[in-house]
């Protein structure tokens, strides 16, 4: 796989699939508008609208999935962090830990919960969001670009991370001190709130081969890591 960047903004996609189409998702309610600089944000619960048939013929089931949409319309980046908690039919209460999330500017980000059975419900405990100071893109000198080849970033995915449902954004910077190697100095610039996810974007940078006409020159790059779909064989966890 080769990719070539001027010096703008380039935005590489890891969208693992683990299953079928995705459920289309329903809206179980919406927050109030929260104030931000130079804008506002609110979140979304939703979940599966039409459960789909789940686990195995001894054990079958009918599974739904749950997501919190922070609708982000602000020129700031949030960084947040929200949790759930499960109420089963027979009154079983479960918690999750916290889930971070880091949502860029004018964007829309899913914070995923668990697939569960149809009858579970779902209660938001707690988001928050605050606004990030913004992380200052670099600038090569004008003309510079470099043509990277190597691995997917989808290969990078973290199992844990694909297990957990995290996904985000990470910017890595990195210098090129050859006009053809590997990248040195790789740092990450902007964190995905997510170190697992930062690690990976690391790795993914410095096992890809590089060629410039600008030795010497630092660059970074956006990756982000998304989940496509994780339904099949998928067993209600409560």
């Amino acid at each position: 796989m080769r990719f070539t960047s001027w010096c703008v903004p380039l935005l590489l996609l890891a969208a693992v699939s683990h299953g079928h189409e995705r459920p289309a998702l329903i809206t179980v309610s919406t927050s109030e508008d929260h104030a931000v600089d130079g804008g506002r944000w609110y979140s979304v619960l939703k979940r599966t609208g039409n459960p789909w048939a789940c686990g195995t013929k001894q054990e079958a089931a009918q599974c739904v999935e749950h997501a919190l949409v922070v609708d982000n319309q602000s020129p700031q980046t949030l960084e947040c962090v929200a949790g759930f908690s499960y109420e089963t039919a027979d009154g079983t209460r479960v918690n999750d830990a916290d889930m971070p999330a880091l949502v860029l500017p004018r964007t829309r980000h899913e914070i995923r919960g668990r697939i569960t059975g149809a009858a579970t419900k779902i209660t938001v405990d707690r988001l928050e969001c605050r606004a990030r100071p913004p992380y200052q893109r670099l600038k090569p000198p004008e003309g510079c670009k470099y043509e990277m080849s190597g691995n997917p970033l989808e290969n990078y995915y973290p199992p844990a991370a694909v297990r957990l449902a995290l996904e985000g954004p990470v910017t890595v910077s990195f210098l090129l001190t050859k006009r053809s190697g590997p990248p040195s100095e790789i740092t990450v610039a902007d964190s995905s709130l997510v170190p697992m996810l930062d690690e990976a974007a690391k790795r993914f940078i410095s096992e890809q081969r590089f060629s410039t006409g600008c030795a010497g020159t630092r660059f970074d790059v956006r990756v982000r890591f998304t989940l496509r779909d994780r339904y099949l064989d998928a067993m209600p966890t409560n």
